[in-house]
């Protein structure tokens, strides 16, 4: 049924496109396309253009001002071949230009740049509020601030995390549309949105919660920005865990410079970063009734370098082509230490990654935008293991012997996305692609010396549960391909509604049934004339691909390329220790994926309010209902009956197939409290400097709190593809998911009061994750421990609340008397339904700024423990056995010009 309603939403909007009027014409008319941008390139909506003739062909007629459409565009018809002068305005701007330019027949294009005023001023963009309220792209998303954008931290791992605090952790951050990038430089942000219900077709995820990144090349003369951040934990807090903390240090440098190659056709920007840090691993034991965690006499260590570079050029006066190029590596020694690992268990690894990323966008003709994407990727990782031995595990407490892991992984992947719009009266209709595809090739190996479990520690006189070993050989190489198509269109039904609909098809290679049809709808309405209150509704059906890692699996271990020889005891000590004897007859378990695996289908249905209640206040809550089947579920075909496996020839059988399920629904609110929207007196475009005018305090300058609040309820009845249930039925495995944390709160404060000093302060806090609760004995002898106690259901245990709070200061000192414009800041944020334009050029800046910058994580230096262990035998039963960080601080001095 809902494939037969999706093809019907198809066939009517193809219909209504193939029935528009053809646009030849027997005899070509003198056309002017005129596209108004600012300094940066950006496009201005509704500006107000105005064509004059200059010699008396051209002069005869009066020619009716334009408004530039939401792409910038202001078209003019049927003109008469000659000379004339074209002048645009718009608030906050200056006039605009062509003084003589000569029109021929046909279509002539041109671009007029609006060079931003010598003064801040705020305007509201002249649409109408309730039709801007009903706008589905603006409404539920938010905009940085330059003050908060300026505020985020350099260092790429920390800037992640603040725009989690904002957005909350399961939004998806994307780099100019591509996901799973490294985050850029600071000074290569343009803009910052956060896009919360994005359910349209366009969209692959069914959770709707983005955070988008847009960067620029460098604009205008060269401009350059390097930094050193440094920490050290001699000016950490104790943690309550760790007697005498160990020594800890972070180094980081990093610089960008650009600027513009060819003036109005080409600009550009490199940067290059580069940190070392290394930390001491803790082991945990316990003394009597106490939980300690000792230094371990090692370091762990990890060296980052990458290098980015960027270029635009113009390649028409519509179109601009964007080339990215990256290259980063990263090295970490001694892994996999501390916690319950042993000293021995040291590993290291190596991973280098390439990236090159090409963007072309502009308008094609009157009525189109195409905006087209293309990312090819390829990388690779080793591991080493430091000692060569076979593994001892204690189930719920220590593990000792080597890493056993060598070898790496190889990829080489591709992603290429086109999205075309199409706006004509009432119909916005945007279509579009998306190819992802790469090649896989591994030769990593685990477990290649095999590893003993047990209850009780050997030296204590325990005797082995299970043995494991995998023999073969490890390398393997595959392709993998998955496309999605869409077509969606925003039909504005009157003003202030809009419905809508759209459909998306999905395919993938490796399944059975690779097609699947995904209908969506959703309708906006903004129900005043105030534009002030936007209403939305949504449902649809999402689909998610097969993950590369779980197909690999089943092809590494099919029990052709690499057997896993599994001996599990059935009366205390008969497996040998530490020595299990010959192994070459012995049989070998395998995972296999199931002839009926089809991508799992969500069924998602949103509802939602976005509520300017004063021009300082902002609240928005959504509601999210998802219901997902076809789950991959691990299911084991040769499970032990009585102590007897079905087939002796195998030991597991674990067949991957699509019977899982999850329900899932949450409640959030957001709030967004802006007590001085960008203004005379808030930094210099992102130099940190305030007015020579401003007072040295001012409690609204720049003050802003963004809050949310969410109420989570998740279940599902899946552990993974390859985990299959203890009791043989997925019937008694529903309980909550492992992300089934139930409240989330955030608060962000961002603040300038004090002058030339940027301020911003995040508090946030969760309740307890569930985990597992297992006998740690191999009750049902299939030598997979998550057996529960009778009567216990899955994930019923649950750790305690976390808190942390943190701040990030900086202050700004500008050096010598020269002084340099800089490149105007734009912000464009909802106001009442409408789009609020705050543009603040301000005086030159000194051309050198210097800026000192504190991080302190933590700050009242809580104690969040985590790492409880559900593991009966465990002597740490229902204990935490970490602290998820103490107060530290970060310094770093950077130098702009």
């Amino acid at each position: 049924m809902a494939r037969r309603i999706a093809w019907v939403i198809l066939a009517i909007v193809w219909l209504f496109s193939s029935s528009q009027p053809a646009l030849a014409q027997a005899a070509r008319d003198t056309r002017l396309i005129v596209t108004v941008v600012d300094q940066t390139g950006a496009v201005i909506p509704n500006a107000d253009v105005s064509v004059i003739g200059l010699e008396d062909a051209t002069k005869k007629a009066t020619i009716a001002p334009v408004k530039s459409s939401d792409k910038g565009l202001a078209t003019f018809e049927h003109l008469v071949p000659g000379r004339y002068s074209v002048q645009g305005e718009f608030p906050g701007f200056e006039m605009g230009l062509l003084r003589d330019i000569r029109l021929k027949a046909g279509d002539n294009k041109h671009i007029m740049v609006l060079p931003l005023a010598k003064f801040t001023e705020a305007v509201t963009v002249g649409r109408d509020k309730q039709t801007a309220g009903s706008d589905r792209a603006a409404a539920f998303g938010t905009a940085l601030t330059r003050e908060q954008m300026e505020a985020l931290s350099e260092d790429p791992d920390e800037m992640a995390r603040q725009l989690q605090s904002l957005a909350g952790p399961d939004a998806t951050i994307r780099v100019d549309s591509f996901e799973g990038q490294q985050l850029p430089p600071k000074a290569q942000i343009k803009a910052i949105h956060i896009t919360r219900d994005a359910f349209a077709a366009e969209n692959h995820s069914a959770y709707g919660l983005f955070i988008d990144i847009i960067t620029q090349p460098g604009m205008g003369p060269l401009r350059g920005q390097a930094n050193v951040r440094f920490y050290d934990s001699a000016l950490d807090s104790n943690s309550p865990l760790v007697p005498k903390k160990g020594p800890a240090q972070n180094r980081s440098v990093g610089a960008y410079v650009g600027g513009t190659l060819i003036k109005d056709k080409s600009s550009f920007s490199v940067s290059v970063a580069e940190s070392n840090s290394y930390l001491t691993p803790n082991l945990i034991q316990k003394n009597g009734n106490t939980l300690q965690a000792i230094n371990l006499d090692l370091r762990t260590t990890r060296d980052y370098l990458s290098v980015s570079g960027n270029l635009d050029y113009a390649l028409t006066k519509d179109q601009t082509l964007r080339l990215s190029v990256s290259r980063w590596s990263m090295t970490n020694g001694n892994q996999g230490v501390g916690a319950f690992d042993k000293i021995e268990r040291a590993y290291s690894s190596d991973s280098t990654s390439y990236n090159v990323r090409v963007q072309e966008a502009g308008p094609l003709g009157r009525r189109f935008f195409i905006n087209s994407r293309f990312s090819l990727n390829w990388s690779d990782s080793a591991s080493h293991a430091a000692t060569e031995a076979l593994t001892t595990m204690i189930n719920g407490d220590y593990t000792s012997g080597g890493a056993q892991v060598r070898g790496g992984r190889y990829t080489r992947t591709f992603t290429l996305m086109s999205d075309l719009d199409y706006v004509r009266g009432r119909h916005s209709v945007r279509g579009g692609i998306q190819l992802d595809g790469g090649r896989y090739r591994s030769d990593a190996a685990s477990n290649y010396l095999g590893t003993y479990a047990f209850d009780v520690s050997p030296d204590a006189g325990g005797t082995p549960l299970s043995y494991r070993r995998v023999f073969g050989d490890p390398n393997i190489a595959y392709w993998n391909l998955q496309a999605g198509l869409y077509v969606q269109d925003d039909i504005r039904v009157r003003k202030g509604l809009t419905l809508t609909p759209g459909v998306r098809v999905e395919t993938q290679t490796h399944l059975q049934y690779p097609f699947s049809v995904a209908p969506r709808f959703g309708i906006t309405w903004s129900p005043f004339k105030s534009g002030k209150t936007t209403l939305r509704a949504s449902m649809g059906y999402f689909y998610d691909w097969l993950s590369a890692g779980t197909y690999e699996q089943t092809i590494r271990m099919d029990g052709l390329h690499q057997q896993e020889v599994t001996l599990i005891s059935k009366v205390p000590g008969d497996i040998s220790y530490p020595d299990p004897g010959p192994l070459t007859a012995q049989p070998s378990s395998r995972y296999l994926l199931g002839a009926d695996a089809r991508m799992a289908r969500t069924f998602r249905l949103s509802a939602g309010i976005d509520q300017q209640v004063t021009k300082m206040l902002r609240v928005g809550a959504n509601y999210l209902d998802t219901r997902a089947n076809g789950l991959l579920a691990g299911g084991n075909l040769n499970a032990p009956v009585n102590g007897v496996r079905p087939d002796p020839a195998w030991v597991n059988v674990i067949e991957a197939d699509s019977i899982g399920r999850a329900h899932a629904q949450s409640v959030s609110v957001n709030t967004q409290l802006n007590f001085s929207p960008t203004s005379a007196g808030s930094s210099f475009g992102g130099s940190g400097l305030a007015g020579k005018n401003e007072p040295r305090f001012r409690w609204r300058r720049g003050l802003s709190v963004y809050a949310y609040y969410t109420l989570n309820r998740s279940q599902n009845n899946s552990d993974g593809a390859f985990t299959p249930s203890p009791t043989g039925t997925i019937d008694t495995e529903w309980g909550p998911s492992s992300g089934d944390i139930r409240n989330r709160v955030s608060m962000s404060v961002y603040s300038g009061a004090l002058k030339n000093l940027n301020a911003s302060f995040y508090v946030s806090a969760n309740s307890g994750r569930p985990y597992n609760w297992t006998t740690g004995a191999d009750n049902n002898l299939d030598a997979i421990y998550n057996d529960r106690p009778a009567g216990v259901g899955r994930n019923a245990l649950r750790s305690g609340w976390q808190y942390n709070s943190s701040a990030y200061l900086t202050y700004t000192v500008g050096v010598g008397k020269r002084t340099v414009p800089l490149p105007p800041g734009i912000t464009l944020t909802s106001s009442g339904g409408g789009l609020s334009l705050n543009t603040f050029a301000q005086p030159d800046a000194p051309r050198y700024r210097v800026s000192f910058v504190v991080s302190i994580d933590n700050l009242t230096n809580h104690a969040n423990y985590i790492g409880y262990t559900g593991v009966a035998t465990s002597k740490f039963f229902g204990q935490p056995t970490s602290v998820d960080g103490v107060r530290t601080m970060n310094f770093s001095v950077g130098i702009s010009f």
